[in-house]
């Protein structure tokens, strides 16, 4: 347990143990905080009181009389701010702003100036006497005449002006309902110790929640380390640290959590796996997953947001190509198969799926889906959320939903053989199941589902088409520059040295839309694998991973690399973020026939020799297939077209030959 603040005064030599008693007694009468007890019993001055308030909280103390604010740093809080919550900027270094505080434990006031300030906030304590006369002189014209516009310019946030930023920020409560922002954690030695059930405790736990649903945050991380609990953020798939909190909040609030959650909070060195409901600002529940893990310095957790208010996002918006679109539309129009989207943790798997059952969702159609979590819910389709308690596991949902006349079937994700075993039988059986498996690209799902134990024959049999994705960050389109990347940066991409001058690239700058990150939102990038007859026969045949690849690639398949090569180019993300998320741009490239060299899959001819080797239609130089009679780009013949299949990076790829219906219903009714 933490020192008390008038034991603190007592060791300190300031009071008596009898001083100290005399003012409990009075506080306890009048229910005065103890330290203006101790300042009106004439016992401790203001400044010793926010001395010992510092030591005993684990914050600085600063000294606004020797060491005055920085003029530069003060322009950055309005004064009515200032004076309304009893604050003072002293000083401005890089992103972190200091501020001196009465009171360093306001984390609504923390929230609002990090916000409106875009710089992390580093709260320092200061007596509030103090406080006020340095807002009174540094405030003043005169002094803040000092600053002159060019300082503004370079302290107003990382970025951005300082006077248009510090304007932004008004006196504003009530962001968190009964979040009592005069509260001081000034727990004397009579009072209780800091609990789940202490009202700081509870509104802090409202606060770093709420904090999360406003910044759209898709998860919460609560650790503690050797001095004290960092709270984060997942935003657009990257953490970003938040808070900064005292340890010796750490155990209250993990209690708090627990409770919320229906945790033992006596348990606290085994995982335990919980639920949180709660509401956002506009009043719709939020559900929140929370695990807990022991840690060598405390217990960690993490909380994971399902945001019930996000409402699934149509297949056009999720950055898919034109003919990728139009592959997964094909591959939705199917009676029955097993369509698979595949990607590590994260990358978007669950809304792909989402956004496709939403597509195809009809009054005529039986849509059924087992989930773990439901973390969309969508009209017109029925969900199924597993619970491995009451033995509802994947497998066993699934073999009850078959017995529910589905036309479409959703398993979250195929986990075991028995789950696998399943599936795959529906999808032979008349149903078009939907699935996800955790592999990095699209044939090496085939790989991945021989190691759980399906045979190669069915799976060949089954597989209408693979997905692969992952989620790029969207550049900030407000704040994006153009800028010349490294040659480095070049070649890992895989872009050749002429055309890398014809392209524009851009990097992330920062600004207020995008909370200083230069980026604003997520984007896919896809890897579409449609199961053709040459495929199957390889899959059935036990083929490589690298043959697979192959074929895919020559019936005209797109690498996620050279997707997301494809939107660097467009200037949607940039050549970093591309090179975070793939490790390797693969670009398809093809032997010449007349020297050997190899050339990429964008030229028409071999650069060496002259050799045409791109397989392309002889009118119109876009990329055809070899059985093709007709270009269906130019319409003109293709006899005089070499039977080699290629594919160039940027050209448009063929896009299969579509049925008219446009749901399984319709299908079903043409029999």
């Amino acid at each position: 347990m933490r020192t008390m603040i008038g034991e603190c005064l007592r060791q300190a030599g300031i009071i008596t143990g009898e001083d100290l008693q005399a003012a409990l007694v009075e506080h306890k009468r009048s229910g005065e905080r103890l330290g203006s007890v101790l300042i009106r019993m004439n016992l401790a001055s203001e400044r010793q009181i926010a001395k010992a308030l510092a030591y005993q909280l684990g914050f600085s103390y600063a000294d606004l009389v020797e060491h005055p604010p920085d003029p530069t740093a003060v322009r950055l809080i309005p004064k009515d701010v200032a004076l309304k919550r009893n604050c003072i900027a002293v000083a401005v270094e890089k992103n972190l702003l200091t501020v001196a505080m009465s009171d360093p434990l306001l984390f609504t006031l923390v929230q609002d100036l990090e916000f409106h300030t875009g710089y992390r906030i580093k709260q320092v304590v200061a007596a509030r006497a103090e406080i006020v006369d340095a807002i009174e002189a540094w405030y003043a014209d005169k002094a803040l005449a000092r600053v002159g516009p060019a300082g503004v310019q370079t302290v107003g946030g990382p970025g951005e002006a300082g006077e248009g930023r510090g304007g932004m920020l008004a006196p504003r409560t009530g962001d968190v309902p009964g979040l009592r922002e005069e509260d001081v954690f000034e727990h004397v030695g009579a009072g209780p110790a800091v609990t789940a059930e202490t009202a700081p405790i509870v509104d802090m736990v409202d606060l770093v929640i709420a904090s999360a649903l406003k910044s759209r945050a898709s998860d919460i991380h609560i650790e503690p380390t050797e001095g004290d609990v960092v709270v984060r953020h997942r935003l657009d798939g990257l953490l970003k640290e938040v808070m900064d909190l005292p340890k010796w909040v750490h155990d209250g609030l993990v209690a708090r959590v627990k409770i919320m959650a229906g945790l033992d909070i006596a348990e606290k060195r085994l995982p335990q796996d919980g639920r949180i409901r709660t509401a956002g600002e506009d009043g719709q529940e939020v559900d929140l997953r929370v695990s807990t893990l022991r840690t060598i310095f405390g217990e960690k957790i993490v909380l994971r947001v399902l945001d019930h208010r996000k409402g699934v996002p149509p297949l056009e918006e999720l950055g898919m190509a034109g003919p990728a679109l139009e592959y997964i539309r094909f591959f939705l129009r199917h009676q029955h198969g097993m369509i698979l989207v595949v990607g590590p943790t994260g990358s978007g798997k669950t809304t792909t799926l989402s956004s496709a059952l939403s597509s195809i969702r009809s009054e005529r159609t039986n849509i059924i889906t087992i989930e773990d979590p439901v973390e969309y819910q969508i009209p017109g389709v029925n969900q199924t959320q597993i619970n491995a308690k009451i033995n509802l596991t994947f497998a066993s949902a699934l073999r009850s939903i078959l017995r529910q006349d589905p036309d479409v079937v959703l398993v979250g994700e195929i986990r075991d053989q028995e789950t696998a075993r399943i599936a795959m039988q529906a999808a032979q059986t008349g149903h078009l199941v939907l699935s996800t498996l955790h592999t990095d690209d699209a044939p090496s799902c085939v790989t991945r589902l021989t190691d759980i134990g399906i045979e190669p024959y069915v799976t060949a049999s089954a597989l209408v088409g693979v997905v692969a994705q992952r989620l790029m960050r969207r550049l900030c389109m407000d704040c994006r520059r153009p800028y010349t990347p490294e040659p480095e940066t070049i070649r890992a991409m895989g872009i050749p040295d002429g055309e890398a001058a014809t392209v524009t690239f851009y990097r992330a700058d920062g600004c207020d839309k995008c909370n200083q990150t230069g980026y604003r939102g997520r984007v896919g990038i896809y890897e579409i694998m449609p199961v053709t007859d040459d495929l199957r026969r390889l899959i059935a045949q036990r083929g490589a991973e690298a043959q697979l690849r192959d074929a895919a690639l020559a019936n005209g398949m797109l690498s996620l690399g050279e997707d997301g090569l494809l939107k660097v180019k467009a200037g949607v993300t940039t050549p970093q973020e591309l090179l975070r998320v793939v490790t390797e741009v693969r670009v398809s490239q093809a032997a010449c026939s007349s020297c050997g060299a190899k050339v990429s899959s964008e030229f028409s001819a071999c650069p060496n020799c002259g050799q045409r080797v791109s397989g392309g239609c002889p009118h119109c130089n876009r990329p055809i297939r070899p059985e093709w009679k007709f270009c269906p780009f130019c319409a003109k013949s293709t006899s005089l077209t070499p039977k080699r299949p290629s594919r160039g990076l940027g050209s448009r790829r063929p896009v299969p030959e579509l049925p008219a219906a446009t749901n399984i219903a319709e299908f079903k009714n043409k029999k």
